[in-house]
């Protein structure tokens, strides 16, 4: 069970006075009330492209480095079909990463309908590298990476669990990783959750709260997901070793402080919006709810007028939460 919280009330507000209702707006809805509707799913878009990619520990590519070949998005896909993951997988990337995938295969011996696409479109688009849809979102996450630094190793052997202790960190690093940083350990690798064997690839965890080093260099790491060494929910070969090196998206310091946008390749069980119903108050020209419990959408509007200064205003709200479902349906590509 997974627990989703109704965090965030979005709202946009628009009106227009009595002189435009009069003589120039033949359709409000037109002229207000769909870009109003715009501009409320992007908040809920970026709500959800700023939180959720955060809770994901996969991860590929290099923070900071636009990928410009197909292999980043196949390892992606991979790492996908090695943990499991049930098919179609979609694919949520920057405009560049449209840009830099259409450029990558136009040469290459493609369906010419789908190139003719790539080129009009300057979007890469349809079926291709094993993704089923792929989007384009300028919502896409930035994420820095924490301040890093020395030679950060396992300090003792057969850990497990949510959190993870390390030492020979510089000492006294405030944000030494940050929320959202994927590190590796040394001899921790990834299996296949049905034949339980080895993947023979790094296993990534995502850091679950920004940690700072003591005076001593010692770190206290809460990780997700939990090591699990046996049982109906292993997810690991075996349990880190006594100084088994961490990395941070692959190097021990190489990535530090990189500014890096997070684009998502997933399943769409990885994660979920949940809305509820505003309450509608009285006493109103127009209080009006549009909900639909299977898409598990909930738009509040209300409108009334002000007769001192002669205008209407309205506003539309929903009332929404994010959460990740099931992380390990998805993986996060590291863009410029």
């Amino acid at each position: 069970t997974v627990t989703l919280s109704i965090t965030d009330q979005t709202n946009i507000g628009f009106e227009y006075d009595s002189w435009a209702a009069t003589l120039e707006v033949d359709d409000y809805m037109e002229r207000y009330g769909n870009p109003a509707v715009d501009q409320l799913v992007n908040n809920i878009d970026f709500t959800g492209l700023t939180r959720m990619y955060r809770r994901v520990a996969k991860s590929v590519g290099t923070p900071g480095t636009v990928p410009t070949s197909n292999a980043t998005y196949t390892l992606a896909k991979t790492k996908l079909v090695e943990a499991a993951v049930p098919r179609p997988f979609n694919a949520v990337l920057t405009a560049d990463m449209h840009g830099e995938l259409a450029n990558a295969n136009i040469a290459l011996f493609n369906p010419s309908a789908q190139i003719a696409a790539f080129f009009r479109a300057g979007q890469f688009s349809g079926p291709a590298l094993g993704i089923e849809k792929w989007y384009e979102d300028e919502n896409c996450a930035t994420h820095t990476v924490g301040a890093l630094g020395g030679t950060p190793l396992i300090n003792s052997a057969g850990q497990s669990g949510a959190s993870i202790t390390g030492d020979g960190a510089t000492a006294s690093v405030t944000n030494y990783f940050r929320e959202g940083d994927v590190i590796q350990f040394a001899t921790v690798e990834d299996i296949n959750p049905l034949s339980r064997q080895s993947t023979n690839r790094d296993k990534d965890f995502v850091v679950t709260a920004n940690v700072n080093s003591t005076a001593g260099g010692v770190l206290t790491i809460p990780i997700s997901p939990s090591i699990v060494v046996s049982g109906p929910f292993q997810n690991v070969d075996n349990a880190p070793g006594d100084n088994d090196a961490i990395t941070t998206f692959g190097h021990a310091s190489t990535h530090a402080a990189a500014t890096t946008r997070q684009g998502l390749i997933y399943h769409k069980e990885a994660f979920a919006c949940v809305m509820a119903d505003l309450v509608l108050p009285r006493g109103l020209w127009i209080a009006e709810r549009i909900s639909n419990a299977k898409l598990g959408i909930s738009v509040r509007m209300l409108k009334d007028h002000d007769i001192v200064n002669d205008v209407s205003p309205a506003r539309l709200d929903t009332a929404h939460g994010w959460g990740a479902i099931r992380q390990e349906l998805a993986s996060r590509i590291c863009l410029s």
